[in-house]
């Protein structure tokens, strides 16, 4: 057999045939600007769900607290309710008032020094029922404030997980 002289072959090409350059570089262009799209919109999702992770972690911290001081009012208020009953009832007993009679006359003077012992102690209990009262109130201030900022971090809450939703069903 004959070889035949390499000229003769017919040259095949390996390379694809180039498309329009035109439509070539759009679409390049286009694939790339829904890489990108694919990417801000994870980013933008990520972003949400921290900041709603951060909004629910400031709203649990600060529902602890509202707690805590719902407990501390409770028992404030129990104590200062206590000591406001035991002062009343003290001051009203029979003794207190014998104690007074006896002061006012001067008759037994263990009387009058027992007269001013309790005098001395119960304006120390009505202090005390004065300082109890303030800081009962000042804590139910406390705890009103606090009620008020965990309804609107609930509510920053509630925004931001919406948010989450709205941008995670944007891929849908």
């Amino acid at each position: 057999m004959s070889k035949r002289p390499a000229e003769s072959l017919i040259e095949t090409s390996t390379k694809k045939a180039r498309a329009n350059p035109e439509l070539e570089a759009l679409c390049n262009t286009l694939e790339s600007l829904r890489e990108t799209a694919d990417k801000h919109h994870e980013e933008a999702r990520i972003a949400a769900i921290d900041t709603a992770s951060t909004a629910e972690e400031e709203w649990t911290n600060a529902c602890v607290e509202k707690d805590k001081l719902e407990e501390l009012y409770a028992q404030q208020t129990q104590d200062t309710k206590a000591a406001v009953a035991y002062f009343d009832t003290f001051k009203e007993s029979d003794t207190v008032k014998m104690l007074k009679k006896a002061d006012s006359e001067k008759v037994v003077d263990k009387l009058v020094e027992d007269n001013e012992k309790i005098t001395d102690t119960l304006t120390k209990l009505d202090n005390l029922c004065g300082r109890m009262d303030f800081q009962m109130k000042k804590t139910s201030t406390e705890l009103d404030e606090k009620i008020k900022h965990c309804e609107e971090l609930k509510s920053c809450l509630d925004a931001a997980e919406k948010r989450v939703e709205t941008i995670t069903n944007l891929n849908v």
